[in-house]
């Protein structure tokens, strides 16, 4: 097999990952267990239609040209503004939280846990492919997915210590500490 089809075949494996995590995302924004859960999993959805939408992208210049083709600015600048409305949902819900406490349930938690495993698969498949790849410009890409997959998994997981504790999570977040 020619290293262009097997970069294609990889490419598509990406496609199925991120379409797998759209859907994913949708259902759990669809069950509604609380406003945080929704809107994270909400923008979760939107990045893995970007996701998608950038491996379509760079898998039909692929197979037109036979070469890869380098991440654009636009590209790399996704990611920055995509920090910024996580950090909005959650200073939303640190701000209501000190109105009302939050009500979380198990199944909050098990939604974020079952996506934060699914994020870490994903980065999985992302260093494997890049691991597999002998050319650079493929390298770059995958090392740029990973690290969205990375930052995913550090929201789930920031997620998860909210759901446990809100309280001890707005004290951390504002960096208060206790003195003797």
């Amino acid at each position: 097999m020619s290293p262009e089809r097997k970069d294609l075949e990889a490419l598509e494996l990406a496609l199925r990952t991120e379409e797998e995590g759209y859907a994913l995302y949708k259902r759990a924004a669809k069950l509604k267990l609380n406003d945080l859960t929704a809107a994270l999993f909400s923008q979760l959805a939107k990045d893995e239609l970007m996701h998608k939408d950038l491996i379509r992208r760079f898998y039909a210049k692929l197979k037109k040209s036979d070469s890869w083709t380098e991440l654009s600015e636009e590209d790399k600048n996704y990611q920055g503004g995509s920090k910024q409305k996580y950090k909005t949902i959650f200073s939303d819900a640190l701000a209501e939280t000190k109105k009302v406490a939050p009500v979380f349930t198990s199944t909050d938690k098990e939604a974020y846990q079952k996506a934060l495993e699914f994020e870490k698969k994903g980065m999985e498949l992302y260093d494997r492919l890049y691991n597999e790849t002998t050319d650079p410009v493929a390298k770059k890409f995958y090392l740029f997915l990973r690290e969205m997959e990375r930052e995913h998994m550090e929201l789930l997981d920031n997620a998860i210590r909210y759901v446990e504790s809100p309280d001890n999570y707005y004290i951390l977040e504002e960096g208060w500490t206790m003195e003797d």
